[in-house]
């Protein structure tokens, strides 16, 4: 008895480990070798090892693998039948390789074997049942695609007809999207494709909800060339609801994705955190990319139409924006190597606007590129159309407002993270709007603006003429108080048209080197009509609220009479408006009594008058402000706004600033 376990254990467990290595060309250990009846062989505890660089871990295990040899009529050694039971596998690929590739080398024996190979023309048998599947495929690029499932069964006839059923088949692509199959049928043969076949899918995101449901998948695997479809049919099912189309061959893939009337709900997870809802939002969807494997590459065109989308950023508005509506279309190319995007040509339709985009942008590394957009040439946008598109809270802003005429813009910005002081914008307006009738915000104060006469309700509460205790005329102000602000807030104010570019590009190149994008870039014109008409806030509305009302006030009033106004209006701390009350509240006295030094002092003051009033509540003056307050007075000297003989008396001196032990209850306002 022991000569024989001897013999089995030395003799046919290699034999049969054997077998199995040259049929599958993969390192093969066997925990135990039963016999299980006549010309059968029961192994316990397989483990089937990967090709190299995976053949440091099993690929696969099975509880047991039951091989029915062939006899005496077929070689009796040779197998004419396996069935495994309870197998484990675990499927890995990368671009480069995979751990079950059967490789030339990997089949030929070990020299233990003695040169002996298995038979292999007699047709043989094979089936799994119980077999846990899964894996990940890293596509090149880096996305990830994992799968899983609990229960899989594969039957291999000796005819060559192969077929299988994947249950419960989950398959996660990356961070994206997870696609759950109740049953998938697998079926192929010897030299014919695979095919495969699940319903009832769903195409879910993680962490939100189900983006589409009740799907056939369809799959097609022939050689290199693999073709996947899933499809939906709407709600009445008369047409396709989604469909996405994946065709591989070689080192190519083209993605088609179209999409009727889709509900977004299941991306509000993605999209609510971003301040964009989803919640009612539909979408059209044509979409077509290809995929160049090899390069990197990605060519792509893109048409799409949004409805019902819900804008709630605090960045864009404090009311929501209902029911918003855009279209893209774009066409180009992309490299993942660099990150490069070139968009060939793209439209994109929002808020009455129609706008086409192009250029290119790298966003790897140090970010770079040119764009340019700008309205259709030969199409300006209709401005009363364009009125009649913005969002309700807009629209209630500029109520009154009636526009007549076209309106074409082209903007064109290229930028270079390593030299962000290059950075180049250009603006262009032609032609522009006419103005029918005033906003009712502003007609309410037109009188009291260009005569200065307390006409409308509002006027008399505001510092707008002779009428108001607290109005200073320009002609009556100290000539280095307007120089002051001008040089600390609007420089270039007597030659631009109630805009400037230059401080734009200045504003924009320092929020990119600082990436903090808090530095402002409005004119006095545009401060003036945030002081008498907006709210302090800073959203994309009240700017685009702030940019209307600055266009009208430019031309209905000449820069003498907006400076004048600016002053007189400018909020300078809790409680203070205009620089009469400011220099009454900081220094005690009236404005003909100013020195330069405190004049800088409430130039100084306009960026973030209520911080700083808290910071010198106390009536002191530390090293560091005194020290910008000097710096100012330079540069009034750089620009002819301060003599030599004023800025030499001016170093000497120091803001006399009063003690502030209380702050007003309110602000003024409107």
């Amino acid at each position: 008895m022991p000569v024989g376990i001897a013999l089995w254990n030395k003799g046919i467990v290699p034999w049969f480990c054997l077998r199995l290595e040259q049929a599958i060309g993969r390192h093969v250990r066997v925990e135990s070798l039963g016999i299980g009846g006549l010309h059968t062989l029961v192994a316990h505890g397989v483990e089937v090892f990967g090709a190299p660089p995976f053949d440091s871990e099993p690929v696969l295990r099975a509880e047991r693998i039951v091989v029915r040899l062939g006899g005496p009529e077929r070689g009796f050694w040779d197998p004419a039948e396996v069935m495994a039971d309870g197998l484990d596998v675990e499927y890995l690929r990368t671009a480069t390789a995979d751990n079950f590739s059967v490789r030339p080398s990997a089949a030929a024996p070990s020299p233990a074997s003695g040169g002996h190979r298995l038979s292999r023309e007699a047709p043989l048998a094979f089936s799994v049942r119980r077999a846990r599947v899964h894996g990940a495929v890293v596509l090149p690029g880096g996305l990830r695609v994992a799968f899983r499932t609990p229960d899989a069964s594969f039957q291999h006839s000796p005819q060559g007809k192969e077929s299988a059923l994947l249950r419960d088949l989950v398959l996660e692509v990356g961070a994206a999207a997870t696609l759950r199959l109740p049953e998938v049928a697998l079926e192929g043969g010897r030299g014919m494709p695979v095919t495969a076949t699940g319903r009832r899918a769903s195409l879910l995101i993680p962490g939100g909800g189900i983006l589409a449901e009740g799907a056939t998948v369809e799959a097609r695997f022939a050689g290199q060339g693999v073709s996947v479809d899933l499809r939906t049919d709407d709600s009445d099912g008369a047409s396709s609801g989604l469909h996405i189309s994946c065709r591989t061959a070689g080192d190519v893939a083209d993605l088609q994705i179209e999409a009727h009337e889709w509900p977004l709900r299941a991306l509000d997870v993605i999209a609510e955190p971003r301040g964009l809802g989803l919640d009612e939002a539909r979408a059209d969807l044509h979409i077509v990319a290809s995929f160049d494997m090899e390069r990197m590459g990605v060519a792509f065109q893109v048409d799409s139409q949004f409805r019902g989308l819900q804008v709630h950023h605090p960045a864009v508005d404090r009311m929501p924006w209902r029911d918003v509506g855009m279209e893209i279309h774009a066409s180009g190319q992309g490299t993942s190597a660099t990150g490069r995007v070139d968009i060939e040509a793209a439209e994109v339709r929002a808020f009455g606007a129609q706008l086409n985009v192009k250029g290119w942008a790298e966003l790897l590394g140090t970010p770079r590129g040119e764009i340019t957009v700008s309205t259709p040439p030969a199409a300006p946008l209709a401005c009363a159309a364009l009125l009649a598109a913005q969002a309700q809270p807009v629209q209630q802003a500029l109520e009154g407002l009636v526009l007549g005429g076209k309106l074409g813009v082209s903007v064109a910005l290229s930028f270079d993270a390593a030299a962000w002081e290059t950075l180049a914008l250009d603006v262009r307006v032609n032609p522009r709007c006419t103005v029918k009738t005033e906003p009712q915000v502003l007609a309410s104060l037109t009188p009291a603006l260009v005569r200065g006469t307390p006409t409308g309700p509002l006027a008399p509460r505001l510092p707008l003429g002779k009428y108001h205790p607290d109005f200073a005329p320009l002609a009556e102000m100290p000539r280095h108080l307007p120089a002051a602000f001008l040089t600390s807030e609007d420089s270039r104010f007597f030659a631009h048209d109630g805009f400037d570019i230059e401080t734009i590009r200045h504003a924009l190149v320092q929020d990119f080197e600082t990436g903090s994008f808090g530095r402002g870039a409005s004119t006095i014109t545009q401060q003036l009509a945030k002081n008498l008409f907006l709210t302090p806030h800073r959203t994309l509305a009240r700017k685009l609220e702030e940019t209307v009302l600055a266009w009208r006030l430019h031309n209905l009033l000449g820069k003498e009479r907006i400076l004048e106004l600016y002053l007189n209006v400018i909020d300078l701390g809790p409680g203070i408006r205009g620089v009469r009350q400011a220099a009454r509240a900081y220094f005690g006295k009236e404005l003909n009594q100013l020195r330069p030094i405190e004049s800088a002092y409430l130039a100084a003051l306009a960026p973030n008058p209520h911080v700083l009033a808290r910071r010198f509540r106390d009536g002191h003056v530390d090293d560091g402000w005194l020290q910008r307050l000097h710096d100012l007075l330079a540069m009034m000297k750089r620009s002819g706004r301060l003599t030599a003989a004023e800025l030499a008396a001016a170093r000497g001196t120091k803001p006399a600033l009063r003690r502030i032990d209380k702050e007003p209850a309110t602000r003024p306002g409107l």
